[in-house]
């Protein structure tokens, strides 16, 4: 199983976090100083790595909101209680095909 972190900025980006600083964050051991006081959106997308005996990959994304405070640690993090937080297809679609991209072939990945 690969896992996949992802952090959508309030300008558009998707920001993504190997699993070790993932976990770092979540734990307080690392700081992320350009999200210092802001409330960002999560998405993880955890997958199969291999195609199973029909050739479908399992895909299963998680997403929260998470805080962070004045250095950059994370504060919080909850479900979305908004329309506002709530992610819209596309950007799920986004950090699916980006967890993807090196799984499936080029091709395949953008369909």
């Amino acid at each position: 199983m690969s896992v996949h972190h992802f952090l959508l900025t309030q300008d558009g980006a998707i920001e993504e976090f190997s699993e070790d600083e993932a976990a770092e964050v979540a734990e307080g051991r690392r700081e992320l100083p350009q999200f210092a006081d802001k409330r960002l959106r999560y998405v993880q997308v955890a997958y199969d790595d291999k195609a199973n005996e029909n050739g479908e990959i399992h895909v299963k994304t998680v997403g929260a909101i998470v805080s962070f405070d004045d250095a950059g640690r994370l504060r919080e993090a909850g479900s979305a209680d908004n329309e506002q937080d709530k992610l819209d297809a596309f950007e799920h679609d986004a950090c699916v095909q980006y967890a993807l991209r090196d799984t499936l072939g080029q091709r395949y990945a953008l369909n």
